[in-house]
């Protein structure tokens, strides 16, 4: 299951992110993916227009800047809805 990581270095292990909108619940907004050697991180397309506070771990997780709470995934999670 899919792991929310939120700005406050707090996490939601195994969150239920089947469909769009708990994608987008879960970032709060309309979600933009990152894909990393890792997996997939979605992110809020607006989070830099919208100033959302930066995610340091979500940063090294992407090796770039993300801002707002972030839906971390496998690439066959994303793979599966896609």
């Amino acid at each position: 299951m899919a792991t929310i990581i939120r700005t406050d270095g707090t996490r939601v292990e195994n969150y239920n992110h089947q469909g769009l909108e708990a994608k987008q619940k879960a970032v709060g907004g309309y979600i933009e993916p990152v894909y990393t050697s890792e997996g997939v991180v979605l992110v809020n397309e607006d989070g830099l227009f919208r100033n959302l506070p930066i995610n340091y771990e979500a940063s090294v997780l992407t090796d770039r800047t993300i801002v707002g709470d972030v839906l971390v995934l496998t690439r066959e999670e994303w793979a599966s809805e896609n």
